[in-house]
């Protein structure tokens, strides 16, 4: 066994003890000698990610990328640490190499995805998750994502279609009941918003942004009386729409506010049939 083989297994024993430091010290040994030893190169890269410092993790993909140009595995890793970096652009460059390399490999299109969505090129972003969820059909993440990117351009609509077909596999996810009242909101949809509110509190009953939409529903008149507008729209009527309002005012509050929502109901259904 030569040096660098001695030097490497060291490297090895001290990264399978979590010695991680101490690891990345052995791998600088063996390049100082054999600066072409890409093993040892990817292996400090990856350490140096690991370790949080992106900068020294890029230095050392992008030294391995020279030595193996289409080593899809690193470019692969290199574009991850480009967008931990946020560099964006370059992340989306060299994520569209490892796509030619290998169009299969699907994470590639999550990342890519990300960055677009980062620099403010939504509709890119969401061609980017359409292709996530083509190539990695269980990827929770593409429905997710999607979802986000759709909601940030105003269409609620498919954004609630990828929410709900989450929530068909797991409806206890937080993130996703919250951003899926969000855009029944967007759709002025209060009673559905609410009740996604109402659940991401049952899973976190600490989760702010929820509580401060609630409170708002419960006591917003404005809130209200669009909804009531919403139901009524052949009723010219606004005197008695605000009356109305006034009435189911008094079931505001978190657990009964549907009950104002439901008088709304009864009483323009009854307007409807005089």
């Amino acid at each position: 066994m030569n040096d660098i083989e001695k030097t490497n297994k060291t490297a090895e024993e001290y990264k399978m003890q979590g010695e991680l430091l101490k690891a990345s010290q052995e791998y600088n040994k063996i390049l100082d000698k054999d600066p072409n030893n890409i093993n040892s190169r990817i292996s400090l890269a990856d350490i140096y990610y690991i370790l949080g410092d992106i900068n020294k993790s890029i230095e050392q993909y992008e030294k391995a990328v020279e030595l193996k140009p289409h080593y899809g595995l690193v470019l692969y890793r290199l574009g991850i640490s480009y967008f931990r970096a946020t560099k964006f652009y370059k992340a989306i460059s060299v994520l569209d190499r490892v796509i030619k390399l290998d169009p299969d490999l699907y994470m590639a299109y999550y990342w890519k995805g990300l960055s677009y969505y980062h620099i403010g090129r939504v509709r890119k972003s969401i061609e980017s998750y359409k292709k996530l969820r083509e190539k990695g059909k269980d990827s929770t993440l593409g429905y997710y994502h999607l979802a986000i990117s759709y909601k940030t351009i105003g269409n609620y609509k498919e954004a609630i279609k990828c929410l709900e077909q989450i929530l068909k596999e797991e409806q206890n996810i937080v993130s996703v009941n919250y951003h899926l009242g969000l855009s029944y909101l967007g759709l002025s949809k209060i009673e559905k918003a609410l009740l996604c509110f109402k659940k991401v509190l049952e899973i976190d009953s600490e989760h702010q942004g929820a509580k401060d939409i609630l409170g708002n529903l419960s006591t917003d008149q404005e809130m209200l009386y669009t909804f009531g507008i919403e139901e009524s729209k052949r009723d010219s009527n606004i005197e008695e729409l605000i009356t109305n309002y006034h009435v189911g005012e008094t079931y505001k509050g978190f657990s009964s506010i549907d009950r104002a929502f439901k008088y709304f109901r009864k009483k323009l259904k009854e307007k409807q049939k005089d």
